[in-house]
């Protein structure tokens, strides 16, 4: 039993219980503790590059053309593309209400077939149009447009002369999709909780429930466009928070419809919300945004040469300092292409919040910018009087729910299930040569190192264990840890080596002792791995977040992950290649005779590692394929970052991989070790 660390040195004695070595796993070198962070940063770094270098050769109005569409197109590659639409969507008008300075319009939009979308129009009492309009898109708020902050706004425009359309988003106000009938009830408290379950099925199919989003914007412009008393050449939007994110996806994706825009408590810079660890919530998170060079300036930049007025709060936890830098890098664009006014900012010493002081600044641009008037706006404010609506004056449907209203209405879940099937029906039978090269590239196999070399950090024996602590870089910018577990009357001969991949890594060394001990006394060594984010490489929480529960660090992380074009899966299982790479250079494991072993939610990494590297593996199968998942209601959100492979599924599920590795025999003969007992 030769020592690693000390030349002519035998092993000794240094721990009585597997506990004592996951105790000293914990402790590891130095060097390791950047590893998700630093990697994310030079990864941001790279992308805010590529998006300083598209603004770089913007110079005039056609370079600037040639810069929103690229940004536009790359965008909604990012959204998978937006629904397929009616040439002419469907509205309907369903009631009708005089408020004295405005009329109430109750509208139902129909954005694609068989759906509905519900907005409140408020219509000025003065003057007969055609009126300039606003399009107000709304955050997260249960109330939706009944919500007094929208209202105030809205009524505030209209006492103006401006027509402003307040639009309910997906899974708020009248159109809570996950109504349950019979119950008369609404399961799923927070309308953020739709939008994150619904969110997690379209990523599986390359898409983001953004596209939904932007698309009933679209419908909304096309409906104020084809009114009769509307101008259609002098329509603004403003949006706050959650309506913030909808404004800009608007700004990028329609801006050449809109006059004038002002988003509201939402625009900040990348830079500054992985400088202070906030990530937005599922619906603003785009896979491969960041790769792409997408950065909160390229979406207020969709409208430019043309006013944007960006409205800010003090106390925000929306970063200002991003806010600041995206307002100064969007003055540089619009000088550069001649744009008159330049972007400017309003802030309100307030917390997070569409305040009145922001509605009025609001008022005044859209005063200015679409009736072109200079009036300023405390004398509207001498003749208005806000009078919020009880929130059922403000109903498009009897009862407040579009699923009461339609029963047979197709809700997202169902189209997003029913883009599923299509997939499945396209992709086929699954072939090696068509699933292999997507994983390679979609694992970005490309940075792997080609042979990692482990380094060993303690040593020493246990019982009638030997062990040898190491880490080992699986890529430029991160560490791998782990602990091999041999029999010590094995010696240094080479073994036929196991590496066990379950939550928690070595971490959880003591719990799995009935598994390593029966591996052990069947003569295989035991390599138990810490992927990134987990064991012994677990981050510290970001802010006040807690680790896994909701908008958690590991939430965060894989948002960040995401962006960038990778998630916790893809890099959890390259790291499990290159620890197959690592094991054929290692001395004391007998390169043909490797093995991968999966636990839970793990089983995905060893499975497609598996595939990839020719390896035989051993899993419990204790996961639910991806197309289950889509095709439930109310599927499992737990643990969301150790499962989601953003647009797996136009290429496989689970099973379809599981019968490959069946076809290649890449099972594990030694099925008492598949049993964790």
């Amino acid at each position: 039993m030769r020592s690693l660390l000390r030349e002519n040195m035998n092993l000794v004695p240094s721990a009585r219980t597997l506990w004592e070595i996951q105790e000293r796993m914990s402790r590891l070198p130095v060097e390791t503790s950047t590893n998700i962070y630093t990697s994310v940063l030079r990864s941001l770094q790279d992308a805010l590059q590529k998006s300083d270098a598209r603004r770089a050769q913007v110079c005039d109005k056609p370079s600037l053309r040639r810069y929103q569409q690229e940004a536009r197109s790359l965008f909604l590659d990012c959204l998978g593309g937006l629904p397929e639409s009616p040439v002419h969507p469907t509205s309907r008008l369903t009631g009708r209400m005089d408020c004295g300075a405005f009329t109430l319009e109750k509208v139902l939009l129909q954005p694609r077939p068989e759906t509905w979308a519900s907005c409140n129009v408020y219509v000025p009492a003065k003057g007969s149009g055609p009126f300039p309009a606003v399009l107000m898109t709304v955050g997260h708020d249960d109330r939706g447009k009944a919500d007094p902050e929208y209202q105030y706004v809205a009524q505030l425009l209209a006492s103006a002369g401006i027509l402003t359309l307040v639009l309910d988003p997906y899974g708020q106000g009248e159109r809570f999709e996950h109504f349950e009938l019979d119950l008369d009830f609404q399961p799923i408290q927070g309308c953020s909780g739709e939008h994150d379950l619904t969110d997690w099925k379209c990523k599986l199919l390359g898409q983001s429930l953004a596209r939904y989003f932007v698309q009933d914007g679209l419908c909304a412009l096309d409906y104020l466009a084809a009114r009769p008393d509307v101008d259609a050449s002098r329509i603004g939007i403003t949006g706050h928070s959650g309506g913030g994110t909808q404004c800009t996806m608007l700004m990028l994706a329609a801006g050449d419809r809109l006059a004038c825009a002002a988003p509201c408590a939402y625009v900040t810079d990348h830079q500054a919300l992985m400088d202070t660890g906030i990530d937005p919530d599922n619906e603003m998170l785009w896979p491969g945004s960041l790769a792409a060079g997408l950065d909160y300036v390229d979406f207020v930049a969709g409208v430019a040469p043309r006013p944007v007025l960006l409205l800010t709060n003090q106390h925000d936890f929306f970063p200002r300092e991003g806010t600041l830098r995206t307002l100064e890098k969007a003055r540089a664009l619009w000088q550069c292409v001649g744009g008159d006014p330049l972007p400017d900012m309003a802030t309100a010493v307030s917390q997070h919040a569409y305040p009145h002081t922001l509605g009025q600044a609001a008022a005044q641009f859209f005063l200015q910018h679409l009736k072109g008037v200079q009036t300023d706006v405390a004398t509207l404010l001498e003749s208005f009087v806000f009078k919020p609506l009880d929130p059922a004056d403000t109903w498009c449907t009897p009862e407040g729910q579009l699923l009461k209203y339609d029963p047979a209405m197709r809700t997202i879940h169902d189209e997003v299930k029913d883009e599923m099937l299509r997939l499945r029906a396209e992709r086929g039978v699954l072939t090696e040569d068509t699933l292999i090269p997507w994983l390679a590239e979609s694992l970005r196999l490309r940075e792997l190192d080609a042979a990692p070399q482990c380094r060993v950090f303690a040593e020493g024996v246990c019982g009638h264990y030997q062990y040898r602590c190491v880490i080992w870089r699986p890529q430029s910018g991160y560490w791998n840890s782990g602990v091999f577990l041999r029999d010590l009357r094995q010696g240094d001969k080479p073994l036929p080596t196991l590496i066990a991949l379950w939550p928690e890594g070595t971490r959880r060394i003591a719990e799995h002792s009935r598994w390593i001990h029966r591996a052990v006394q069947s003569g295989y060594q035991v390599l138990v791995m810490d992927v990134a984010g987990s064991g012994a490489l677990l981050p510290a929480q970001l802010g006040n977040t807690s680790m896994y529960v909701g908008w958690s660090t590991m939430y965060n992380l894989n948002a960040y992950l995401m962006q960038t074009g990778d998630c916790f899966l893809a890099l959890r299982t390259r790291q499990a290649i290159a620890a197959v790479r690592m094991l054929r250079g290692w001395a004391e494991a007998d390169a043909s005779r490797l093995y991968l072993c999966g636990w839970g939610e793990f089983d995905r990494y060893a499975e497609i590692a598996a595939l990839m590297t020719d390896m035989p593996v051993c899993s419990d199968g204790d996961y639910d394929a991806w197309e289950d998942m889509v095709a439930e209601r109310y599927h499992d959100q737990t643990s969301t970052h150790e499962w989601i492979f953003p647009g797996a599924l136009r290429h496989f599920d689970m099973p379809q991989l599981r019968d490959l590795l069946h076809q290649r025999r890449l099972e594990s003969p030694d099925l008492l070790l598949r049993q964790n007992s």
